[in-house]
């Protein structure tokens, strides 16, 4: 691993140093407390027993500038990484070291996304467009116990802003680099005394800004448009009752769901060639290119409050999605010239372009729970249950054609419950505990008549307790200590791409973490910091690609894992605000027998692995590596992150500077280890400057990625050294107007 950046570390830690000594002169500023329902009830962070993270509606809003997507939140809080290979689409989430980097569309993920309070399954569905949001919290750990099936290594709970009294509106619109402009509104409706409105939408679109130099010159790639509305309804005609009902929608289509390109990397390096220029590409499938999803769904949240104090709380969700998304996987023209092997731009012998799409995908989601408080203690029960179907379309286009239909069918029910019980006023204890039944049936059969993928089925159930322990101690005002052990499962799993079908048994998380919240300085400085480590048995991981572009669904006997979070905010004067991040994080593969398919580029990669020999594979022979003691892929050990916000006061106004720098340490890309493929370290940068009105009109000058830090994100390993990247620099204007 790269240790170029220690200095830059240091520095920014000396510089919160130097911010800690001027705090002590004053004693009237106070930072915002921040409130968070991880446990489905509103508490403070310190009355947690767990490491949550949260992130504002603010500064979401801010990072999202320039028409960024969820991704824009990686490395944001510790432990916390993001990335995808469709571009916009499916985004992988990563806690801990623990993910899932399956690019197919069925893929099952440890991490869990529940926005306003709906779990959503599917990687698709998580392609919703982030707005009007209240704050994001990071669940890290398992989360089995109230937020059930595949959180065992945690979840990222997004909470819109709901409907209130106030109006509370805003307009947004912007214009910048690439042809980016965005228009982004919200406000609340006050229909009557007890019958509330809040309507929210998005609008952004992008021009093309790639060449296809296989096509000759002209822009060719990178745009797209996108158009997302939410409608909730709160309707309270009384103290005891109140029912919320959100309606939501979401339209994309572009020209290229993610742009490859062919031998970005050199053989015997890591990082893209000097070479190399983001902006042109050479792709002879590059018409086939496209884009498009359609996500449509709602729920309704109703709850009844007694007079003993207990409530009851049903929710419901329905979300529906079609997609199809294909691309030019080899990224580059095809060739028969040898001299041409490892060329920018070029793939030898044979081209490959693939399309995925769902095809009315259904989810539905239901939840009953009962909470109540009694003297020192608090409660929760409920009931779970989730229904997932959808038909998946993987389709080829380099000749000769073919598809496969994967059909799949998930149903899973649950029965959970929490107590936190107050020993005294220092000490309280919380358990909780979660019974669940997973289901899934997969078939496979061709699209075509006469085609040649094989017809085959595969059906997996289990059923598995989940709990956690956690202990919390207030040794004073400004100090809390907690200690926390807890269990999480995801359950077994299927895959069906192109035919190649297999599976994966139930995957058990043990996880262990002590930590303190503390507020400092009479209250202008917060610090919390946890320590944990966790053990894996039969770890669900994917083997992807290496000699043809398919995965495959593998068990590690067990993966191991320990690290620090750690996070400080200081409020140094009225007017400046700092907050930095820090995790290491440190994963390992046991399992002495576990093999891995090694790349099959040409040219090859450069193995860091020993042999373990070779098998019949679809086309032929294939070399296969041990990989026990590897790090889990995408991991990076080491995530830093620093904000600086600074607001200077005029007459009728504030000019104002915000700026923001996140740290990510580089990793492996696959469960093998080359000097190749490898997802580099990177240092990303974003301002925003500018001047707001007494009366809520702001102009500011925005910047992503200022320093224009173009790395590889991505690869595939099993054509040439092909890569994809993250977004270049991005720099425009934007107005906003709160009312």
């Amino acid at each position: 691993m790269h240790r170029k950046h220690d200095l830059h570390r240091l520095s920014v830690l000396a510089l919160a140093g130097v911010f800690v000594a001027p705090a002590a002169m004053s004693e009237e500023l106070v930072l915002e407390e921040i409130l968070v329902t991880a446990q489905k009830r509103e508490q403070t962070l310190s009355e947690v027993p767990a490491a949550v993270s949260a992130i504002t509606g603010e500064l979401v809003r801010d990072y999202l500038g320039g028409a960024q997507d969820i991704r824009a939140l990686a490395a944001r809080v510790p432990g916390l990484n993001i990335e995808t290979s469709n571009g916009r689409t499916q985004p992988r989430f990563y806690l801990r070291g623990l993910g899932n980097i399956d690019f197919d569309v069925n893929a099952n993920q440890p991490v869990a996304m529940i926005f306003d309070e709906i779990a959503l399954e599917n990687n698709t569905l998580r392609s919703l467009p982030i707005f009007d949001i209240q704050r994001i919290e990071v669940l890290k750990g398992p989360q089995g116990s109230l937020f059930g099936r595949n959180t065992n290594a945690g979840a990222i709970k997004i909470d819109s802003v709901r409907p209130g009294e106030e109006r509370n509106g805003y307009f947004i619109a912007s214009y910048g680099s690439r042809e980016t402009f965005i228009v982004e509104g919200a406000s609340n409706f006050a229909l009557s005394d007890t019958f509330l409105m809040r309507a929210s939408l998005k609008y952004q679109e992008r021009g093309k800004w790639i060449d296809n130099t296989y096509n000759g010159p002209g822009d060719d790639f990178g745009a797209f448009d996108e158009f997302a509305w939410r409608l909730q309804f709160l309707w309270e005609p009384s103290d005891s009752f109140s029912g919320h009902l959100k309606l939501h929608g979401f339209n994309q289509d572009g020209s290229d769901p993610n742009v490859f390109y062919a031998n970005a990397i050199a053989v015997g390096t890591s990082g893209l060639r000097p070479e190399f220029n983001e902006k042109i590409a050479s792709h002879d499938f590059g018409d086939i290119a496209t884009l498009d999803l359609d996500h449509y769904g709602g729920a309704l949240n109703l709850q009844w409050d007694f007079d003993n104090g207990m409530r009851f709380t049903s929710i419901t969700g329905y979300d529906k999605l079609e997609n199809f998304q294909s691309a030019d996987v080899d990224g580059g023209e095809v060739s028969f010239d040898p001299a041409d092997e490892g060329v920018l731009g070029k793939q030898l012998w044979f081209g490959v372009a693939t399309g995925d799409g769902l095809d009315d995908l259904e989810q539905l989601t239901q939840e009953f729970r009962l909470s109540g408080e009694a003297d020192r203690l608090f409660y929760q029960v409920g009931f779970y249950y989730f229904d997932e179907d959808f038909d998946l379309l993987n389709r080829s286009f380099h000749f000769p054609p073919e598809s496969a239909i994967v059909s799949q069918q998930t149903t899973s029910w649950a029965l959970f419950g929490q107590a936190q019980y107050e020993l005294n006023d220092a000490w309280s204890l919380t358990v909780g505990g979660r019974w669940t039944d997973d289901d899934k049936d997969l078939q496979v059969r061709s699209a075509f008549p006469d085609g040649t993928v094989n017809p085959d089925s595969i059906s997996v159930s289990d059923d598995f307790f989940n709990w956690d322990v956690a202990v919390s101690w207030d040794a004073n005002e400004e100090w809390t200590w907690y200690g926390r052990i807890a269990t999480g499962s995801r359950g077994p799993v299927t895959l069906g791409r192109f035919g190649f079908v297999s599976s994966a048994r139930t995957e058990d998380t043990l996880s262990g973490e002590i930590g303190f919240k503390s507020t400092l300085m009479d209250g202008r400085a917060r610090w919390n910091t946890s320590v944990y480590t966790f053990r894996n048995d039969d770890q669900q991981l994917t083997a992807t690609g290496g000699v043809a572009n398919v995965n495959q669904l593998l068990n590690a006997d067990q993966v191991n894992g320990y690290g620090l979070e750690t996070e400080f905010d200081l409020l140094v004067t009225e007017n400046l605000f700092l907050s930095a991040n820090l995790s290491y994080n440190d994963t390992e593969i046991d399992d002495p027998e576990l093999r891995d398919d090694l790349c099959g580029s040409t040219p090859s990669c450069t193995p860091l692995d020993p042999i373990a020999g070779m098998r019949d594979g679809p086309f032929g022979p294939v070399t296969e590596v041990f990989i026990d003691g590897n790090p889990l892929p995408r991991t990076p050990e080491w995530i830093f992150n620093f904000i600086l916000q600074y607001t200077y006061p005029i007459q009728n106004g504030d000019l104002y500077f915000n700026t923001d720098w996140n740290y990510r340490d580089e990793s492996n890309l696959f469960l093998h280890e080359s000097i190749e493929f490898v997802q580099e370290d990177r240092w990303l940068g974003g301002i925003r400057a500018g001047y707001v009105t007494d009366g809520g009109l702001d102009f500011a000058l925005v910047g992503r990625n200022i320093t224009d830090e173009v790395v590889v994100e991505g690869g595939i390993n099993f054509l040439n050294l092909t890569a994809f990247v993250n977004e270049p620099a991005y720099w425009g204007f934007e107005f906003r107007a709160s009312f």
